[in-house]
């Protein structure tokens, strides 16, 4: 017996709380796995880097190790999606994560944060591409992109809270600076992670292995992804952008336009506030046409504008730039999920999601040590912020091109 990738709450599937928890679940599991495991590095970095590493080139490879194993953690989904359902997934990616997260903070030398990044990346894998499916199960097919968009928004809001909660220990003498937001962070994680398991379980789903796997993304049958590719390479656009500039951001604004590093924060507040609203947004606008393709085409400009206002250091041009990114930043991942469950959906979805998932992070892997060793030969990010404007253009005529001629989309 297969368990279905997406799980059931304990609530009346009649009441309307049913619809809203696994919602708001799936929210805090992303917000866990992205906005604390993934992106908080970007704000520990600057006095991680002034305390512990002394190396732009260390930093890079830790951003590489992190999202590495987010790699392997994609792979490890694909691979065991038939036999291990969606809520264990979870609860593993939790488990794993806060560990990684508690580590970090309590380590003081490069093998054991390496050690924690792996962990991040491992677990974060797990929870990010499981938690789609949960939410896009709480509702009618017509709005599967809202929903997508919502868990998006989780990470959106965990970004926009753990910078203000930055700016509060950025006071703190030493290693504490850093270790502060880690540990806080890890507290909360480990409250999510109990609430996964006290309000989520398996949902048997009357499926065998061989029926599922009798439906293939890569076969003729209704499973096929159209413009596949086409959805894969766009990601790996979107996956090394989203690796330069949200790894460096605060530390280039920091480093080549001196900003205070209260500043640099709340621009990265800002950009994950944004967030909370592209996923949801460009779900809501794409969803009635299921022409997914031409909003992710701005979704790419405006990050490749964002990359143009970092360059140029101007503060009005950073914040407008924010906004476009923080835009993209959680548009482009929404609009690809909502892609896939265009034309799949249940364990395939799982499936599929996870396959997409491990193109983006072969270049969410490449992009941090690139950016590194291009920050240290020549000893300013500009060239790193000028490489993700070029790499959005070319997101941007990708995403045109995954525009359908004609739909067939599931269960309309």
């Amino acid at each position: 017996m297969v368990s279905e990738v997406f799980v059931a709450t304990r609530s009346d599937r009649k009441s309307g709380v049913y619809t809203w928890t696994p919602i708001v679940l799936a929210m805090l599991f992303a917000g866990e796995a992205q906005g604390f495991g993934r992106f908080s590095y970007s704000l520990i970095l600057p006095p991680l880097l002034k305390t512990s590493l002394h190396s732009v080139f260390l930093t890079g490879t830790l951003g590489t190790i992190n999202v590495g194993a987010y790699l392997a953690g994609s792979i490890f989904v694909t691979w065991k999606s038939k036999r291990i359902s969606g809520v264990r997934f979870i609860r593993m990616g939790l488990v794993t994560s806060v560990v990684g997260l508690a580590l970090f903070g309590l380590s003081e030398s490069f093998p054991f944060f390496s050690l924690a990044m792996a962990l991040m990346g491992f677990g974060g894998a797990m929870i990010w591409i499981s938690s789609p499916a949960l939410a896009a199960a709480a509702v009618a097919e017509r709005r599967k992109g809202w929903a997508i968009g919502l868990v998006g928004a989780g990470i959106g809001v965990a970004i926009t809270i753990e910078a203000q909660v930055a700016k509060v220990f950025v006071h703190l003498h030493g290693t504490l600076e850093w270790k502060a937001l880690l540990f806080a962070e890890a507290g909360v994680g480990l409250l999510i992670t109990l609430a996964a398991f006290i309000f989520l379980h398996d949902t048997p789903k009357a499926e065998t292995a061989s029926s599922l796997s009798q439906t293939s993304l890569f076969d003729g049958e209704s499973g096929t992804l159209p413009k596949r590719n086409i959805l894969f390479a766009a990601y790996m656009a979107y996956g090394f952008v989203q690796a330069i500039f949200l790894t460096y951001i605060v530390t280039a604004l920091n480093h080549d336009h001196h900003y205070a590093a209260t500043t640099s924060q709340s621009i990265f507040s800002l950009v994950g506030f944004i967030s909370i609203f592209g996923g949801v947004l460009s779900g809501r606008w794409s969803d009635p046409s299921r022409d997914r393709g031409t909003v992710m085409f701005f979704s790419f400009i405006g990050m490749g504008l964002a990359g143009v206002a970092v360059v140029s250091g101007s503060l009005p041009f950073v914040i407008v730039g924010s906004f476009l990114y923080g835009f993209g930043m959680s548009g482009v991942p929404n609009l690809v999920a909502a892609y896939i469950g265009d034309f799949s959906k249940g364990a395939l979805f799982a499936r599929t999601f996870a396959m997409v998932t491990l193109f983006f992070g072969i270049t969410q892997a490449i992009g941090p040590q690139i950016g590194s060793a291009i920050a240290s030969a020549s000893g300013s990010f500009t060239i790193d912020f000028v490489i993700v404007v070029v790499v959005s253009s070319i997101g941007a005529i990708l995403a045109l091109l995954i525009r359908p001629k004609k739909l067939n989309p599931v269960d309309l």
